[in-house]
């Protein structure tokens, strides 16, 4: 190869990756995070053995590029492993589709335009969101996609060249993968499928097939790695020195109750689901150039055709049916998508006039040129959509500041505390005690890991004699074992009832109706943007328990918070004279005009009617502050917020519900009765849209209530059957992203003939709390939505 052709090959490919890594460095997480993303920081700095499967590829990588990349603290430099393994999957898939211009014979006919298509797909998968979330934080699946990609690039490089070298360095990167994580090998039937259609005879050659096998052992090679560092690796691993361990952690053992959660009946539902989030990554436009793309490889590159057709069937057979990481192992697919759309391209040019005109001589016009201006600019055009979105991680900084509170609170206090973390919250303090010297002493704080082998309750219960106990967020499970949880700054403090040490930081003396004691409040900010929360903690006491549910509300100027009840400590199980604090959000409505309001509070008897009470101060509320109110930095339109059928807390919008059984439909809210027989299925489907980025991982419920409003039957699951969490660690759902949640309900057959009401919602996964529905105006209306009613016949 000439010097001119080996730079007009590789010159382009190498400025694509560059400026894919810059746009993902310029969004790259600064530092630390919640989860997985910390333990991908820290295990390869340790040399530890991450959770099931294990990651023996990524671990060693990711090492050695910790050592070889010294930029900034190791979270950062480990996150930009990300972008790195990012922007190879973007240029892979450029060099893929170079290869079938090639194949098709147009790559000589104007090496501008020849270099079209494959810019179009690697930038199409390049600001995907699900992949450019992945590419700004530590993680192995990131990596896991640059080995898929790999796979296909260098089998589309053999088939075009025929020289088995590029068969024997697949055979290699096959092995990598197998030592990395399952889902890269569900590309494995597709690969062998096309190798055989392209040389059914490589059985018989005995050279190629040996060659091949030894490289494939050489791949697996990372795998020792297990076995020789089990013994000796920090943080108690499991023992990969034994045949049975080392098998049941990479297999993920564990973890595979959560495949194959659904069945035949459910596909429908599931291709409903694939849609929905094909539709937040690509465009339709460009999802119709990926169908074309289909097209064009069935005619004029069949094999390809079948590789890719036999890898996406197999991988989102796998992925669409799991519940876990389904984002994750849909970038592997979101690959083959994108090269698909490449070759849609590449058929727009050689199937139309646009590459006509350049073999018959005649000079391309404005419509040609304006299409290649409208392919390339589209991207971009995605890209400035999703830095909108709030795509970047470059100011998230949530972890370190819980790192930083546990480092203010707890390191030379002498307290010998306990400081109880799931492993959310455990990871980025592991980060800072393993790499960046944090001291955490046992005669300060100790972290204990919270699992589903010793949960928050029974952990409380082991440690009770230990030191005081503290908990990084508020945990029902917990304070349902009886305990007390005190809010103390950013913190919770388990305590035994009766409670009575807690002081408020502003105090007060009043009364309501002369039974429920005002202590006093903490609040920690006067200032509060329009559609964000504001945060109040009450200490409140009884001298006698209440029989009746009494609950404070709140006022910001002429919006009303009326409290719900979900997930607290309710009046009834406050004990004589203790100080019961608890903390309440006031959500702000995103059309509250900017300026200065009055908080005020007050107290409702919840069992009587909603009455207000009067207080001892006189009237039946107070004012405590005044808040000033700063414009909004990002919200929905008034249009969405008046189309939705329900905000539940300013976060989510629940935009429609449709109903179906049999040929009836409904759209909710609806007042007609759908008829439905018990035994059979109820299918409805919700929309939802991200009115702002998500605090948490909801869960969405839809129960089935009798005439009394007790609970019938329900289902309670992650929205999209578990495939899009609302935040799971990154990605999370991004302002203004719509998705469509698909569910089939069988109605059991033991629920009596009669009318029953659908109500829908979500909560929060961690603390159980319902998320509130706010109308227009911005007050509380409840933390549920009745759809309508249904009629079991």
């Amino acid at each position: 190869m000439t010097r001119k052709r080996l730079f007009r090959t590789v010159g382009p490919a190498l400025a694509l990756f560059i400026v894919v890594f810059a746009l993902y460095a310029l969004t790259v997480a600064p530092g630390t995070l919640f989860g997985d993303p910390s333990e991908y920081q820290f295990i390869p700095a340790v040399l530890g053995i991450a959770h099931p499967p294990g990651y023996a590829f990524y671990t060693l990588i990711a090492k050695a590029w910790q050592i070889l990349v010294p930029l900034g603290s190791i979270a950062y430099r480990t996150n930009l492993l990300a972008s790195a393994a990012g922007a190879w999957v973007a240029t892979a898939v450029y060099l893929i589709v170079r290869d079938l211009i090639a194949h098709a014979g147009e790559r000589d006919k104007g090496a501008f335009l020849a270099l079209v298509p494959a810019l179009f797909a690697a930038l199409n998968i390049a600001v995907a969101p699900d992949v450019w979330q992945h590419s700004i934080h530590s993680n192995a699946h990131i990596i896991s996609t640059a080995l898929a990609a790999t796979h296909l690039w260098l089998l589309v490089r053999w088939w075009r060249t025929g020289k088995d070298a590029w068969l024997a360095a697949f055979a290699v990167t096959v092995g990598w993968a197998a030592t990395q994580h399952p889902i890269t090998m569900m590309g494995v039937p597709a690969y062998g499928v096309f190798i055989l259609i392209v040389r059914p005879t490589i059985f018989r050659q005995w050279k190629t097939m040996l060659l091949l096998i030894g490289c494939a052992l050489l791949g697996l090679t990372p795998l020792l790695y297990f076995p020789l560092r089990s013994p000796t690796a920090p943080f108690d691993p499991p023992p990969m020195y034994t045949w049975e361990g080392f098998i049941s952690h990479l297999t993920a053992r564990g973890l595979r109750v959560n495949l194959f959660h659904f069945g035949l009946a459910d596909q429908p539902d599931r291709a409903h689901v694939l849609w929905s989030i094909l539709r937040i990554q690509f465009a339709l436009p460009v999802i119709a150039l990926i169908a074309a793309g289909f097209v064009w490889l069935a005619k004029r590159a069949t094999k390809v055709a079948v590789l890719l057709g036999l890898y996406l069937l197999v991988h989102l057979g796998f992925t669409l049916n799991t519940v876990q990481d389904v984002m994750a192992y849909l970038q592997l697919p979101f690959v083959a998508f994108a090269l698909a759309s490449g070759a849609g391209v590449l058929g727009l040019f050689t199937e139309t006039p646009l590459l006509r005109h350049r073999e018959q001589g005649e000079r391309r016009g404005f419509r040609e040129w304006g299409v290649v201006l409208f392919l390339l600019v589209w991207p971009f055009l995605q890209a400035t959509v999703n830095l909108e979105q709030g795509i970047s991680l470059q100011d998230f900084t949530e972890a370190e500041e819980w790192v930083e509170t546990v480092e203010e609170r707890f390191v030379g206090s002498g307290e010998g505390a306990i400081l109880l973390c799931d492993g959310e919250h455990l990871t980025p303090l592991r980060v800072h005690q393993t790499t960046h010297g944090l001291a955490l002493k046992p005669e300060d704080v100790t972290p204990v890991y919270v699992s589903t082998a010793r949960p928050w309750a029974e952990s409380v219960w082991a440690y009770i004699d230990e030191g005081p106990i503290y908990l990084p967020d508020y945990r029902p499970a917990v304070r349902n074992a009886g305990f007390r949880l005190i809010p103390e700054g950013e913190l919770f403090r388990v305590a035994a009832p009766p409670v009575t040490d807690p002081a408020p930081s502003k105090e007060l003396d009043v009364w309501a109706d002369d039974r429920v004691h005002i202590l006093g409040y903490d609040l920690p900010q006067t200032e509060v943007r329009a559609g964000a929360h504001l945060p109040l903690t009450l200490y409140q006491s009884v001298t006698q328990t209440l029989e009746g549910i009494w609950m404070p509300y709140a006022q910001l100027g002429p919006v009303e918070d009326r409290w719900t009840t979900d997930s607290r400590l309710l009046t009834p199980q406050w004990q004589p004279n203790e100080v019961v604090v608890e903390r309440y959000e006031l959500i702000v409505p995103f059309n509250l005009e900017p300026g200065t309001y009055p908080l005020r509070l007050g107290y409702a008897d919840l069992s009587g009617g909603r009455p207000e009470l009067p207080l001892s101060s006189g009237g039946t509320t107070i004012e405590l502050a005044t808040i000033e109110v700063l414009p909004r930095k990002e919200g929905p339109s008034e249009r969405v917020l008046d189309r939705a059928v329900a905000n539940l807390d300013n976060q989510i919008g629940l935009m429609a519900a449709r109903a179906r059984s049999g040929l009836q439909l409904r759209t909710g809210p609806w007042e007609k009765p759908l008829a439905i027989d018990a035994g059979g299925p109820l299918h409805l489907t919700l929309t939802w849209r991200a009115l702002t980025s998500p605090r948490e991982s909801h869960t969405v419920f839809i129960h089935l209530l009798d005439g009394s409003g007790q609970y019938v039957f329900g289902h309670d699951y992650t929205p999209l059957g578990g495939a899009a969490p609302t935040y799971l660690w990154f990605p999370k759902w991004l302002p203004g992203q719509t998705y469509t949640d698909p569910y089939r309900l069988v109605i059991p057959d033991t629920v009596p003939p009669g009318q029953y009401w659908i109500e829908v919602g979500m909560y929060g996964m961690t603390s159980l709390r319902r998320l509130p529905m706010v109308d227009l105006a911005g007050n509380l209306v409840g933390d549920r939505t009745i759809l309508g009613p249904i009629e079991v016949r």
